[in-house]
């Protein structure tokens, strides 16, 4: 088989095994509406809801050091926000958002903690909230 044959084979292996471990079932995904609204309940907090009860059980079994996603960690409100520029969300914030609710590729079906329907609204309050930040002065870190 030539070099370009393997490669392309390569290749086509690679994308269907990535659009394997990423296919999520239409129950698990299904789109926000198109205006959040914040909860009745009130906005989560980072610190005591989303945190500790969305990223480190779900989001910490890839991205945090000596993970396999550590070049991306969601360790700390900086890292999952990101910058922000004027009113607009954080670029961090923005792809999470993306990634779970409008592409639903996080976390990915083969992910070893799922995000069940609770912490999937939490997190959805959350930004509906505009993800405030409460976390301690040191940035809430864990690394």
């Amino acid at each position: 088989m030539s070099p370009r044959r393997l490669a392309t084979a390569g290749l086509l292996a690679l994308a269907a095994a990535a659009a394997a471990g990423c296919h999520k079932d239409a129950a698990d995904c299904t789109p926000p509406p198109v205006n959040l609204v914040p909860s009745e309940a009130g906005c989560p907090s980072f610190t005591n809801d989303v945190f500790p009860n969305v990223f480190v059980p779900v989001c910490d079994n890839c991205h945090a050091p000596g993970q396999q996603e550590a070049v991306m960690p969601l360790t700390s409100y900086p890292q999952i926000y990101g910058p922000a520029s004027g009113a607009n969300m954080g670029a961090e914030a923005r792809e999470i958002f993306n990634q779970v609710f409008l592409s639903c590729l996080m976390p990915p079906s083969n992910a070893p903690v799922p995000l069940d329907a609770q912490q999937r609204q939490t997190l959805l309050d959350w930004f509906a909230c505009s993800a405030p930040d409460d976390s301690p002065s040191d940035g809430g870190s864990r690394d």
